[in-house]
């Protein structure tokens, strides 16, 4: 299955105790792929995959390729601080049935190209399915020439995730590493990644509005730009008041979440920080006046 247009990296709901909400996860699952997006992707930093056990991640993903049923791509988020980690990860996402994977660059040490290569190579060599690399991860950019030679020697590395302020980067990874389809990983900066040729995006928007994203991306592969950019203009309040401060992103995408009965928790595990009260208010009172027609249908 292709990876394209609109794929939402899922939050992970937990309990008011802490445990994974697996009936929660369902419930986003189902309406998620209700708005219309083209793929569903778990356990990257948007799931909290740092807070949570193998077994854990193990149970998560078979959630997720459960509940989607072969109705949409899944990609499985494979970030760990070692190579041999990762690779452990790979296979076992493979082996419950996981269209695609995401790697994260090596964060700590050695970010040398080298490393990179090392790395993302042992993990396309350990499976069969397309890996897709995390550009910007952790503020750990990837160059487009590392990426060639990554899917020169690996074809299954295959797509990339550009989440790095540099739109223009799109354009590189197009024209240097031509194996490489790249995805917008950027909310703030979707549209200037499809205009310059990004196949479509890997971000969390889709967990508050996915028949909104899912739209914008049809309209501009159908060419239809005034409506992508109208839609684009639509979502951006949204995105602006969940994307800052960054750190506080997946509790206040959680927040909304629950306050519209989606998930039944806004827990985040530490060393993630809930809101203050007095911030919930503030931001639910806000989105009142911008929340999408999808939310007011999910109570």
């Amino acid at each position: 299955m292709e990876i394209h247009g609109a794929n939402t990296l899922l939050v992970t709901p937990f309990t008011a105790t802490g445990e994974v909400d697996h009936d929660s996860l369902r419930a986003l699952i189902d309406f998620v792929l209700a708005g219309g997006v083209h793929g569903a992707m778990a356990l990257g930093s948007s799931g909290e995959f740092f807070t949570l056990t193998m077994p854990e991640r193990r149970d998560i993903t078979r959630t997720l390729i459960g509940q989607v049923h072969g109705r949409v791509p899944v990609t499985i988020g494979i970030g760990a601080d070692s190579t041999a980690n990762a690779v452990e990860l790979a296979r076992m996402a493979e082996s419950e049935g996981a269209d695609c994977l995401l790697a994260l660059p090596p964060l700590y040490f050695d970010r040398s190209p080298r490393a990179q290569e090392l790395h993302f190579g042992a993990i396309a060599a350990s499976v069969t399915i397309p890996v897709m690399l995390y550009d910007g991860a952790g503020g750990v950019a990837i160059s487009a020439s590392t990426m060639a030679r990554c899917a020169e020697r690996h074809p299954n590395i295959r797509y990339a995730k550009q989440a790095t302020p540099e739109p223009e980067r799109v354009s590189e990874i197009i024209s240097q590493a031509p194996g490489v389809a790249p995805l917008a990983g950027d909310d703030t900066l979707l549209l200037a990644a499809l205009r310059r040729g990004a196949a479509g995006s890997a971000t969390a928007i889709g967990n508050l509005a996915p028949r909104t994203i899912a739209a914008l991306h049809e309209s501009h592969a159908e060419g239809d730009l005034c409506k992508a950019t109208a839609l684009f203009a639509e979502i951006s309040p949204l995105v602006q008041v969940t994307s800052a401060p960054k750190v506080e992103f997946i509790a206040r995408i959680k927040e909304i979440l629950a306050a519209n009965g989606v998930i039944r928790s806004a827990f985040v595990r530490p060393p993630l920080t809930p809101l203050q009260p007095e911030d919930v208010e503030e931001l639910l009172s806000i989105v009142a006046h911008l929340k999408p027609t999808e939310l007011e249908t999910a109570r």
